[in-house]
């Protein structure tokens, strides 16, 4: 199984996001060529442009909505193509870290990818799968590779992940169908979460409209999971802001498996 990581916004204080996301989708590999084949074919029909990236900084705004109706239809054809494609997704949404709390826990694999390797474990472990991840490889994940082979191996639930291979690798996103999917997913995960479309969409805003229906099809796209312990995995998770902080725990406790009144278990030592 190949995981696709990708962000929208980033958790800190000075980042515009109030509600960076963090999303993976997860394909089967023997997928990968007919999903990449659906997506080129797309562009090519409606653009002409088959080297045309899925970029959601470029494709959901409203300047593309109000005035490049093709680039508009192509998103809507996108969301129609997805719906029936075969992939699973999962997202975490952070809220915002406060400055009075910083630094994060530079040291340790951040939670929001503790939660997604989660859902990717006992996703592959349904079909005795071996999970592959790959990260946009632009430098915004400059680190993470340490911090992944750390938590793998020198923490007890990394090492309980037996589906998870040992180490990331960083691609183009350009010739990456699944990387592309994920930017275009995170994105529309944050803007639903940051205009609280979950319960109102404001009169007349055909933007924000447009936003909530993608959301509808990206949920139908998840899967809720349960541990062999009966912890619940949801999909999509809102990760509290305590989390940014909280791997930075004492020795003590790490050998514990502490769980949060969020459900969530806070990290064990990787030091």
């Amino acid at each position: 199984m190949l995981a696709f990581f990708d962000e929208s916004g980033h958790p800190h204080p000075n980042d515009a996001a109030t509600r960076p996301t963090c999303v993976v989708v997860c394909i089967n590999e023997k997928e990968t060529h007919f999903i990449s084949g659906r997506l080129h074919a797309l562009k090519r029909d409606i653009l002409q442009k088959e080297d045309l990236e899925f970029k959601a900084w470029r494709l959901l705004n409203r300047g593309t909505f109000r005035r490049i109706p093709e680039k508009r239809e192509l998103v809507e054809a996108f969301f129609d193509l997805l719906r029936n494609l075969p992939v699973v997704i999962f997202a975490i949404t952070m809220v915002r870290p406060q400055p009075s709390m910083f630094p994060l826990m530079s040291n340790y694999l951040p939670n929001q990818f503790r939660y997604l390797l989660q859902r990717c474990d006992l996703l592959a472990q349904e079909t005795n799968d071996t999970v592959t991840m790959l990260f946009d490889g632009d430098c915004r994940f400059g680190g993470l590779s340490l911090k992944f082979n750390s938590f793998l191996y020198r923490s007890e639930e990394g090492q309980s992940m037996r589906t998870i291979a040992d180490a990331p690798f960083f691609v183009d996103s350009r010739v990456t169908a699944g990387i592309q999917i994920a930017d275009m997913a995170a994105s529309i995960v944050r803007i639903y979460e940051e205009n609280g479309l979950a319960f109102r969409v404001p009169t007349g805003d055909t933007f924000l409209s447009a936003i909530k229906r993608y959301y509808t099809v990206l949920k139908e796209k998840t899967k809720d999971l349960k541990t062999m312990q009966g912890e619940e995995r949801p999909g999509f998770y809102l990760m509290p802001e305590r989390a940014h902080y909280s791997g930075a725990i004492s020795k003590e406790l790490s050998s514990e498996s502490i769980i949060s009144d969020t459900g969530e278990q806070k990290p064990e030592s990787q030091a």
